[in-house]
């Protein structure tokens, strides 16, 4: 079949296989994305978006992309705005709607990566993120993310975790806007080197690989400007089609098996339980360090 119609968007080659292991093709994905579309719809609304664009699937190379392809359907909005590491402005997709996610996984985007903040309010981030990326396994990531927690609690502060989609964990805390990008990235790095200083055989901030010393290495890099990280229920690419799938604090053990979440048990998942309904109702002032 040369394409359908999916959510008002025409999907080209629905048949091309995306996971050969498990035969899931970019229809499965785009019906994937239509069904639970109601979840993570509200995590895009109004971001900036950069896509990870994979249109052979996972055994071939994927890249990541700013600039918004030429030719958009109508009714997908973009934003031009600077893009220091490139040295030019760039029209970035703006997301929200079904048309835009569906638009997006015709392009071959497995996961779509957002920022912090929306674009009515572009230097004020709604939410504090921190990257748990272990070198080894999900037992180490759900140690620090425990005590992440506790040390946010300490100053105040309701977290959110979820899977990252790999080994690793996110944890995300809703805050009220108002406090800067830099006042944001500089907290998180407060709280994670406070927390590396405490645990230095566990935690580490050392962003170079071959100088780390611990098991976790937490990173605080998706807070600073136009950075971005994948929303809740987003697809990875990798093995299985893992998903973003958020967590309550009760299952983050050393037992926690990221690898349980895919699109094929995901929506029974959300059938019964949705841990992160009130992320946006738990909104927080950023304490002063």
């Amino acid at each position: 079949m040369a394409s359908i119609s999916l959510g008002g968007v025409t999907i080209t080659n629905p048949s091309k296989v995306f996971w050969p292991d498990e035969g899931y093709t970019k229809r499965d994905l785009a019906q994937f994305y239509r069904r639970i579309a109601r979840f993570i719809l509200p995590w895009m609304k109004s971001r900036v978006l950069t896509m990870e664009r994979c249109p052979e699937g996972v055994r071939k190379s994927c890249f990541f992309q700013k600039q918004a392809p030429k030719n958009l359907p109508s009714g997908v909005p973009t934003i031009r705005l600077p893009a220091p590491s490139a040295g030019r402005d760039v029209d970035y997709i703006v997301g929200g709607s079904l048309k835009t996610l569906l638009t997006l996984v015709n392009l071959g985007c497995i996961a779509m990566h957002v920022t912090n903040s929306r674009i009515d309010a572009l230097e004020s981030p709604d939410w504090m993120a921190f990257d748990l990326d272990p070198a080894t396994d999900t037992a180490d990531a759900a140690d620090v993310a425990v005590r992440l927690r506790g040390l946010l609690e300490d100053h105040g502060l309701e977290s959110f975790v979820k899977t990252s989609g790999g080994r690793g964990l996110h944890l995300f805390v809703p805050l009220r806007r108002g406090s800067g990008e830099d006042q944001v990235r500089q907290y998180a790095s407060a709280i994670a080197r406070e927390l590396a200083d405490a645990y230095p055989q566990l935690a580490t901030v050392e962003s170079r690989k071959a100088k780390r010393r611990a098991s976790v290495f937490i990173d605080v890099m998706r807070n600073a400007a136009r950075q971005t990280v994948v929303p809740p229920y987003a697809v990875r690419w990798r093995p299985h089609a893992p998903v973003s799938m958020p967590l309550a604090w009760t299952e983050v053990t050393r037992r926690l098996d990221p690898t349980v979440f895919t699109i094929r048990s995901a929506e029974r998942r959300l059938a019964t339980r949705a841990p992160w309904d009130d992320f946006f109702r738990k909104r927080q002032t950023l304490p002063r360090l």
